[in-house]
């Protein structure tokens, strides 16, 4: 593979992770600002990101079969364009109402792009090379994980609804992936087959134990920190500290700092370490990072636990990708690759709701005490693994 062309791949599947993150960090810290322009009660603010992520429930697992049944190019293109238009116009939502129904006309956007990015990296890498565009993708997604609270905090200190029109960017990434952008063609005809034997075929591949304990784990993680960390920590911060948005935004930047270094040099990592050390190790350090939320005293000290998430986030989700996709046969890349996105959009949908119902009758400090038990028992989980026994 030539420079050119390992430069042009790598451009374009981390042009695409990264649009894929303009629906969720860069819109976490205006949550504070969003829920008092519209009036939207505390309990249900969490709809704001659980109506985007909701479509991927149904859309995600029909995205990953269709992309590998007709192409992965007549599906990513009009998913970008109604990603990009449908984000842009929340910043035209005048209640709650029109913002969620915007919200899920853009989730159904998304679902191709954290789906197709991941096939992609499998498509045009093999081995080694693999694992490190894998560990390319987690950095891309710290630092945009990073770098968009900021961003976005900043622009709903001037309004409320600025971070929405982030998603624009959306289009240009898509006029350049219509030109550059190649189809590979796997070598099974299984693609080909009827609907009826594709979908069988299809299913007797995921029905498989390992799978399921690599969705599992993803799904695990994400439910713990989407919830409690990128969704309600810029409350916690705000109903705690009156902390203002640009603070919530660098605070919770500094989940990139550590979490880009571990992401990039997950290769390296993995050449010393098993992978079910690493991602045992990386609940664990979940787990310290929410601990200690409860008796913290100063709002500066949660970028320890912002460091705590991105540095686990560095390891979980590039490596649990890496090992699906390792099991993945060729012709089921994208379907493999939208089983674990379908576990991150599920995590993502309920888990918001689940701390918004949980916060009725409860505190902040019991959520993030229960938040830090689950990554303990995560961590326990791991241990016993069959997915991670090889490694």
């Amino acid at each position: 593979m030539s420079s050119l062309t390992y430069n042009k791949k790598t451009f374009m599947v981390i042009s695409l992770t990264f649009t894929s993150l303009l629906g969720f960090p860069v819109i976490a810290p205006a949550l504070p600002a969003v829920r008092d322009a519209l009036n939207i009660s505390t309990e249900n603010i969490g709809w704001v990101m659980a109506a985007y992520s909701a479509p991927g429930i149904i859309f995600i697992p029909l995205v990953g079969l269709i992309a590998d049944r007709i192409g992965k190019r007549k599906v990513l293109f009009p998913s970008l364009f109604l990603f990009a238009f449908s984000g842009g116009a929340c910043i035209y939502a005048a209640n709650q109402e029109t913002l969620f129904f915007l919200r899920f006309m853009q989730g159904i956007g998304a679902c191709a792009l954290s789906t197709i990015n991941v096939s992609m990296a499998a498509d045009y890498f093999t081995g080694h090379k693999r694992l490190k565009m894998m560990g390319y993708i987690g950095a891309t997604q710290n630092i945009g994980s990073g770098l968009m609270p900021i961003v976005g905090g900043g622009l709903a200190a001037i309004m409320w609804f600025y971070p929405f029109a982030t998603s624009l960017l959306a289009l240009p990434v898509g006029v350049y992936m219509i030109f550059k952008m190649e189809e590979v063609q796997p070598k099974s005809k299984s693609t080909r087959s009827n609907i009826y034997v594709f979908l069988k075929y299809a299913w007797s591949k995921l029905n498989d134990r390992i799978v399921i304990e690599l969705i599992f784990m993803t799904g695990g993680f994400i439910f713990i920190g989407f919830g409690a960390l990128v969704t309600y920590l810029p409350l916690f911060m705000h109903d705690t500290f009156n902390s203002p948005t640009m603070i919530i935004g660098i605070v919770l930047g500094f989940r990139a700092i550590i979490g880009a270094l571990v992401a990039s040099q997950l290769a390296s990592l993995a050449s010393y370490f098993s992978y079910r050390m690493l991602i045992c190790f990386a609940f664990l350090i979940l787990a310290l990072g929410l601990a200690i939320i409860p008796f913290i005293q100063n709002q500066w000290m949660l970028v320890f636990t912002a460091m705590c998430y991105g540095g686990s986030f560095g390891i979980l989700r590039p490596t649990l990708q890496s090992l699906l996709l390792d099991h993945a046969p060729e012709d089921l890349r994208s379907t493999f690759a939208s089983a674990i996105s379908f576990s991150l959009r599920v995590s993502q949908t309920i888990s918001p709701i689940f701390v918004g119902l949980l916060m009725v009758f409860s505190s902040y400090k019991q959520l993030y005490i229960l938040a830090a038990t689950l990554a303990l028992l995560m961590a326990i989980y791991t241990l016993t693994a069959i997915s991670l026994r090889k490694n």
